[in-house]
C-alpha cells in the first residue's frame, strides 16, 4: 500500500517583525546555520520593482521542512508593466534549504508545489543561485554548473603553509617586512572597524566600476554585524595607521567565507591582500575552523584569472562546484516577452544571459 505525503507551501513577505522572526525560526527548524540565509544579508537592493519574500514548505503535521528566500520581480518592458513576474535568488548562495529529514520524494514535491504556485501567480521564469549543500539535485528546471569555487582545508597550518606556492610565501614575507599590521574583529565589532572596511571596499568597487549588486550602503554591513555578531569577522591591514586592505568575512558551518573586500591600489606593491588572507587563515585555524572558502572567478573554468589568483592559496585542495538554476514556467509568455524586448528566439536556456528579456 502506497502512502501519499501531504505538503503545504506558503509565501511570506519580510515586511513585519513577526514575519522576520518566523523566518529565523524556520531556519532553526530546518537546521540552517548558513550566514548566507540571514535576513540582514539578503536585505539589499530592494525597490518598487523587486521585493524580498520567502517560502515555507511544511509537512502534514505542520513542521517546516524547507525554507527558500527569493526576490519577486515585476517585469516591465518598454516602460510598461506586463502584469507578469519572475523570481531570482538574492545575491549569494541560497535557493531552498531542505531539512535533512526530507527525502527525494519530498524534495521533488517541493518543486512541484513551487511550480504550481508560479503558474497561479504569473511567474514566467526562475533564476536560482544554489547553496553548497546539494540543493540543486532533483531541481525541476535546468541546473547549470556555473563556477569553480576555491575551498581549502585549514585544520593543519603547517600543511597549508607548505602547500602555498613559493612566490605566495615570499609575498607574505615581503608584506611582513614592509611594516603592515593585520587585525581582525569578531563578536561585538566596533563600528570604526566596519567604517574602515567600508572606506576601502567602496573605493575598490568604484575603481572596478562594479555591477550594482556588489554595491551596498554602509548601513547594510552595520545592520548585519549588529544582528549576527557570531557570523562575521572584519579583517583589516593598516600601513602607517591607514587601512589599505579589508575583508568582510562570513562565518558558519565551521567555515570562514570571503564575502566582500577591497585593497587600495596605491599599496598593491606591499602585497596587503596576501597578508590579509594568510593571516585570516591563521586566525580561523587557531579558533578551530576547518575550511576557508575564497570563492570563484568571473567565469567557469580554470583559465579565469581571478580563479587562478584565489587558487594559489589552496593549489592542492579540491574545488567545490557552484550551480545556478534556470527555469521557464510559462514558455509561450517567455517567447512573447523576448520578442517584445527585441531578443532573438532561442529555446536554449543553459547558456547566455537568463532570462533574455532582461538583458541590456
Amino acid at each position: 500500500m502506497t502512502t501519499t505525503q501531504v505538503f503545504g507551501l506558503r509565501k511570506y513577505t519580510f515586511e513585519s517583525a513577526e514575519n522576520i522572526d518566523l523566518y529565523h525560526q524556520a531556519l532553526d527548524d530546518v537546521g540552517c546555520e548558513s550566514a548566507y540565509y540571514r535576513y540582514e544579508l539578503l536585505n539589499s537592493n530592494q525597490n518598487d520593482q523587486q521585493r524580498l519574500n520567502y517560502f515555507l514548505f511544511t509537512s502534514e503535521d505542520g513542521k517546516v521542512i524547507a525554507v527558500m528566500p527569493f526576490l519577486l520581480r515585476n517585469i516591465h518592458l518598454n516602460g510598461e508593466d506586463t502584469g507578469y513576474f519572475d523570481v531570482s535568488s538574492p545575491w549569494g548562495y541560497n535557493g531552498p534549504f531542505f531539512s535533512s529529514h526530507l527525502d527525494q520524494e519530498g524534495i521533488m514535491s517541493f518543486w512541484t508545489e513551487l511550480d504550481a504556485w508560479y503558474k497561479k501567480n504569473n511567474v514566467v521564469t526562475e533564476f536560482l543561485r544554489f547553496n553548497f549543500f546539494g540543493n540543486y539535485k532533483h531541481y525541476s528546471g535546468k541546473a547549470v554548473h556555473t563556477l569553480l569555487n576555491v575551498k581549502g582545508d585549514i585544520t593543519d597550518w603547517d600543511k597549508f603553509w607548505s602547500n602555498l606556492k613559493s612566490n605566495t610565501r615570499n609575498q607574505f614575507r615581503k608584506a611582513e617586512k614592509s611594516g603592515l599590521v593585520f587585525s581582525i574583529a569578531h563578536g561585538n565589532i566596533d563600528e570604526k572597524d566596519i567604517k574602515d572596511f567600508y572606506k576601502v571596499y567602496i573605493g575598490t568597487m568604484d575603481r572596478r566600476d562594479a555591477i550594482d549588486s556588489f554595491y551596498h550602503p554602509e548601513s547594510y554591513f552595520l545592520n548585519f554585524a549588529k544582528a549576527n555578531p557570531s557570523n562575521l569577522a572584519v579583517g583589516l591591514v593598516h600601513f602607517n595607521g591607514i587601512p589599505i586592505s579589508s575583508e568582510f568575512f562570513l562565518i558558519s558551518e565551521n567555515t570562514i567565507y570571503s564575502f566582500l573586500g577591497g585593497t587600495d591600489s596605491e599599496f598593491f606593491k606591499l602585497r596587503p591582500n596576501e597578508f590579509l588572507k594568510i593571516n585570516a587563515v591563521k586566525w580561523a585555524h587557531e579558533r578551530g575552523m576547518s575550511y576557508y572558502m575564497i570563492g570563484g572567478g568571473l567565469s567557469d573554468g580554470t583559465e579565469d584569472k581571478l580563479y587562478q589568483y584565489k587558487k594559489k592559496y589552496f593549489p592542492l585542495d579540491t574545488d567545490i562546484d557552484f550551480y545556478t538554476g534556470r527555469k521557464v514556467i510559462m514558455p509561450e509568455v517567455y517567447k512573447d516577452l523576448n520578442f517584445r524586448a527585441g531578443k532573438p528566439q532561442n529555446d536554449e536556456i543553459t547558456s547566455g544571459f537568463f532570462p533574455r528579456y532582461r538583458e541590456r
